[in-house]
Formats: C-alpha cells, structure tokens, sequence
C-alpha cells in the first residue's frame, strides 16, 4: 500500500501552478524581445562595420576621382594659356604685327580666348603698360577702369618685369595685380621687340571656371597653394577672404592624399590631386560633409528598424492571439486530467488542432493503463509486504547472532594480543635470565678466587716467611678479582633496570615524557640476548636527546615486533644479518623512524595483507599472524601516527613509522 500511495502522488498533478514558472504568452514576448535586440545589434554592426567603412571607401574614392578631373582641367585651364600667349608672342614679334591696330586685335583676342583671362596688357622696355585690353563679352558687366587710365602705369619695380626668366613664356606666382587691384597669376611672354606680353588670369574666377556639374549641395572644391591658403573656391568667398586651410588637415592631404580632415569645426571626408604647372605647387581638395555621406546609411537604418518594428508587432499581436488558444486547450485539458484523478471519465473533446487532439487521446490511455498497473501493484505490493515482514525477522535474528559472533570475536582478538604481550615478556624474561648467568657466574667465580686468596695470604702470614712479592702478588690478584665483581654486578644492574622500565612502561601503559634514544637503548639491551643467539648485529642512527611524550612502552612494543619480524621472517633462510634502525625529522613536530633488513624481502603480492590479523607466511611454523597486526594498531590508534612498507624480493625490507612528537592521550 506504500509502494502504491507513492505512486499515486507521483503521477497526481499539482493544481496549483509553482511560482517562478512563465507562461507560454511571457516565454514568447520574451523571445521576441530578444529577436527585437538581436536585429537592433545586427543592424548597427551591419551598418558600422560594413556600411560605414564601404560608403567611407567610396566617397573617398569618387571625392579622388573628382579632384583629379578638376586638377586636369586647371592644369589644362593653366597650360592652355601659356600656349596661347606662345602664339600671340610670335605673332606680334612678325613684321606685320607691329602695328599697334593690329597688336590690339591680337591682344584682344587673347583675352576672349579664355573665360578665366582678367586682362592682357604690355610692358615696353622701360616698365611702363604700353597697352591694355578687357574682354569684350565682360566689358557691359564688370566695373573696371578704363584703358587709358592704366596705360603708362609704371610696373618696372614688379616681379613680373624684373623675373631673370622673363626672356621665355612662364607662368607666375600669385600676386596682387597693379592694374586689376586683384590677386592673380600671370603668364608672360617676351616680344621680339623687346616689349612684355602678359595675360593676367583672376583665381576667383579660375575656382568658378572649374565647377565640376557633378559636384552636388554640400561639396567644396577648394584650390590651395602649398602653404594651404585658399586660391579658389566654388563661391569665390574663401578665396577673397584669404582663407587658409587647417595645417593638419594640410599635413593629411600631403601625406595620404584623402582622409577624414577638420575644417570649420565639423569633419569633411576629403581627397586631393595636386596641380604642377611652372613654379604654381596647387593642390584640388573635394570635400564632402560627413553627415551627407552617413545620411544614405541612417535612412537605411531607420527604414530598416522601422520595417522590422512593424513585422514584429503582428508577430506579436498573432503570437497573443494563438496563446490564448493554447491557454483555453490547455485548461480544458487540465480539467480533464483532474477528472481523470477522480475517477470519472470527462466527454472526449474535439480539438481543432491535431496534435492537442492527440495528446487529449494519449492523456486518457495513460490514465487507464495507470489504474489497470495501479491495482496490479496493491496486489504485488500486499505480497511484497508479507515477504518483506518474513524477511525482517530473519534479518533481525541474523544480526543478533552477527553482533554475538563480533563480540566474541574482539573478545579473542583481545585476548589473543594479550597473549601475544605476556608471550613476548616471557621470552624477554628469559632471555634475560639466561643473560643474568653470565654476570652472576662471573662475580661468584671471582668471589671464590678472591676467599681461596686470603686464605694462601693468612697462611703466609701465620708462617711469618712474608716476603714483599707475596703481598704484591695478593693484592694484585684482590683488584683484579674486585674488578671483575664490579663489572659483573654493574652489567647485571643494567640489565635489570633496562627490563624494569621496559616491564612497566608496557604492563602500566602510561602518558610520560621520554627520551627517544633511551628508549630504543633499553629495548636494545632487553633484545640483545636473543640478537646474539640469532648472530644479528642491530645498529642505530639516533638524534641524542630527542625528548618525545607519549606511551614509551607502546612504541617500545612496535619496535621490538619490527626487530623480531626481521630475525624470524627476513633471515629466515640465512642466520645472521644486520638491522638498521634509523630517525630523523621530516618536519616540524615529526619523527620518522625506519627499521629495515637486508633479508629475503616480502613478494608482492603478499605487501597488501601483511597488516591484516593472523596473516602470516610461516603457517605451522610457529607464526600467529598478529605481530605486524598489533603494530598497525598500535601505531595507528594509540601513537596516532601512520606505518608503511616498502620491500623488495631479495634486497631488504623497510617499515617507515611516522609519529607526532607529542601524542596526545587517551583514555
């Protein structure tokens, strides 16, 4: 029935819906709002990092190509002249031409030959303007003086009159002109009869002259001399201003020839050509504002969000149209399913949408087939149940006799180490008093030499024939004898207070102070019985005086185990060998002891279990499997420190005993 009940929680549906759930209508607005901002980013990335940079490229190249078409035509405009005025200088140098109605016709034909020609006039040898014509078809519009007020003007002090170059037909600088009141260039030609033709050409109408047709509301043309000054412009207003070009922007189009460049406070997409004719070094800049090449893109941008905006508000007003419909089947559907939940079986609806109509089918064989399993499990479940119960006895009883069993267990562990300690102190006991014979045989040996002495010396003296060498002779063979009682009663001495603290430390069991290397000394002596027996010779490298606290009679336990453990197992197959016992600190706080052989070694496969209880290689051959075990404990639980092996077949076997200077203690 709980297996059942669980069940039933599980496929019930909650009525109340969870907070934090989204509603089909919030999940689509909010796709929406993020495709709205995804094509508001692709639009601005579009349009800055691939419009931009396109339109940016082109402008600047039609702004190039423009300005070298009108840097042709001027220099066309410039070159033209010069060779006119080559012409015009021939013809008057001829003999027929030196008549002055014949001079002026040609003079007046050079000046209608060009709608740039502000005048054309002579020098006579002297300097002075020897004559001077207009052109005719500007003559009703333009307010100038009359010929006759410049003739005999003296210009001998003029550049173009002084120039070391005026033998041949050149173009000059700009200069303000003595008869125009203008600035201007000149062209000047030397006449055959030593007078100076000049043709002078005004900059604001050479600027007007190269208006390109193609060039659009909001472009500048402007014509510039090598320090940036404005020559020519399309009004002719920066040109009477004198205006001068930005020196960066002057420094740009030097350098790259096109660029963005600042000029009056608002940035121009700008491109040159430079215009060499004679000593004239003229550069044509086209410039167009930045904002009239961006408008094209914002108009794209704007259209584009525009459009997309009312894409997305159908979109939209369809998305909340459809969800609405959804959310009405969905709660019919819902209705049905706690009806189902009850028990009652609702009317089949009819969806207009085929896969509503579908999961409505699904949603009813689902139902049905979980009533059918939901009966089959209560009668599983009651069978389930009974077994369950029949097996928990069982398993109740089983553990019972498992917790008696352990306890025995433990209890012959207990008592098995127990034995295992008053074994190894009995083999120390008589090892001991098989080591006591010695030291007492000799001191009563010694004893009776010294009585069977005294009693020659009391004979010598009761003759009266005493004689210095005898008395010399008896008090030699008194010390000797004393000696050796001393000695002999001294080892004895040792031997029974190294087995005293040992014997208490291990039966007592007690927290103290020690010194490390005293320790392992009197277990050393307690031991040296047996390691003489076997032929093993036990060397030690100790810190002296490394004061320890803890249970001394424990690790003493360990260290005699370990010793042992080599002499039975390491040397087994070879009687005699060496044990090492080595210490140091590793860190701070830790003592590392090793003990290692030089025996047969312990294979593989068997390092993995040596520390298990009755584990032992020398099965039937006097082995109980408990010494490395009670090492383990010991080490582990008691000295709260940490054992390990490393052995290898026919090399040697080392145990690493790592120990807290201080253990603390336990109850």
């Amino acid at each position: 029935m709980v297996h059942s009940q669980k069940l039933t929680d599980m496929i019930r549906p909650t009525t109340a819906p969870k907070r934090g759930l989204l509603s089909l209508r919030l999940l689509l607005l909010r796709s929406v709002g993020v495709v709205v901002l995804v094509q508001l980013c692709l639009t601005f990335w579009v349009a800055k990092f691939h419009l931009f940079p396109q339109v940016e490229a082109l402008q600047i190249s039609l702004n190039a190509a423009l300005a070298n078409n009108i840097a042709r035509s001027t220099q066309r405009s410039l070159t033209w002249p010069m060779t006119a005025v080559q012409a015009s200088v021939q013809q008057m140098g001829g003999e027929g031409a030196r008549v002055a109605p014949l001079k002026q016709a040609i003079m007046q034909q050079l000046a209608d030959s060009h709608d740039a020609v502000e005048s054309v006039y002579t020098l006579d040898r002297s300097g002075r303007v020897a004559a001077l014509v207009y052109p005719r078809e500007e003559l009703n519009t333009r307010m100038r003086p009359t010929n006759t007020s410049r003739l005999g003007l003296d210009l001998s002090q003029s550049e173009l009159f002084r120039s070391s170059e005026k033998h041949k037909v050149r173009i000059s600088p700009i200069f303000l002109s003595a008869v125009s009141d203008r600035s201007m260039i000149a062209i000047t030609g030397p006449i055959t009869t030593g007078e100076l033709l000049v043709m002078e050409i005004s900059l604001a109408r050479l600027g007007q002259v190269q208006n390109a047709p193609e060039l659009i509301d909001g472009v500048q043309v402007l014509i510039v001399d090598s320090n940036g000054q404005i020559i020519a412009d399309r009004d002719g207003v920066k040109a009477r201003q004198s205006a001068m070009l930005p020196i960066e922007a002057m420094r740009q189009m030097e350098t790259s020839g096109a660029g963005v460049v600042a000029v009056d406070e608002a940035p121009w997409f700008a491109s040159s050509a430079r215009i060499s004719v004679g000593v004239l070094d003229w550069r044509v800049i086209v410039m167009r504002p930045e904002a009239l090449v961006y408008q094209p893109i914002f108009n794209i941008v704007w259209l584009s969000m525009a459009s997309t905006a009312l894409l997305l508000g159908i979109a939209v007003t369809l998305f909340i149209w459809i969800t609405r419909k959804f959310s009405l089947a969905t709660e019919k559907l819902s209705q049905d399913a706690l009806s189902l939940e009850r028990g009652d079986t609702p009317a089949p609806r009819q969806f207009r949408i085929k896969e509503l109509h579908a999961l409505d089918h699904s949603l009813r064989t689902m139902a049905s087939s979980l009533l059918q399993r939901e009966a089959l499990l209560k009668q599983s479940n009651e069978v389930l149940e009974g077994r369950v119960e029949e097996r928990t006895q069982h398993l109740l009883h089983a553990n019972a006799e498992l917790g008696r069993a352990m306890q025995q267990l433990k209890q012959t562990q207990s008592d098995l180490v127990q034995a295992g300690k008053m074994a190894a102190l009995g083999s120390m006991v008589a090892g001991i008093a098989h080591e006591m014979n010695t030291p007492v045989g000799n001191a009563r040996l010694a004893a009776t030499s010294l009585v069977f002495r005294a009693q020659q010396m009391r004979l010598i003296l009761d003759s009266g024939k005493v004689s210095k060498a005898d008395i010399t002779q008896c008090a030699d063979d008194f010390v000797e004898g004393a000696s050796l009682i001393d000695k002999s009663l001294e080892r004895a001495a040792d031997l029974v207070r190294s087995f005293k603290q040992v014997a208490v430390d291990q039966s007592s069991n007690r927290h103290r102070s020690y010194f490390l290397d005293a320790v392992i000394r009197e277990n050393q002596v307690l031991l040296s019985p047996r390691l003489s027996k076997a032929a093993m010779v036990l060397t030690t490298n100790i810190p002296p005086k490394l004061e320890m606290s803890g249970y001394p009679g424990e690790l003493g336990q360990v260290l005699t185990n370990l010793i042992e453990n080599a002499m039975v197992h390491g040397y087994a197959d070879a009687p005699g060998g060496d044990i090492f016992i080595d210490v140091d600190l590793p860190m701070p706080e830790r003592v590392r002891i090793r003990v290692r052989d030089r025996g047969c070694g312990i294979p593989e496969a068997f390092l993995s279990r040596i520390f298990d209880p009755f584990f032992t290689s020398r099965m039937g051959q006097g082995g109980s499997g408990l010494g490395l075990s009670i090492v383990y404990k010991l080490v582990t639980q008691s000295l709260a420190g940490s054992i390990a092996v490393e052995s290898e077949v026919g090399v040697g076997t080392t145990f690493t005993v790592e120990l807290p200077l201080h253990t603390p203690q336990h109850p």
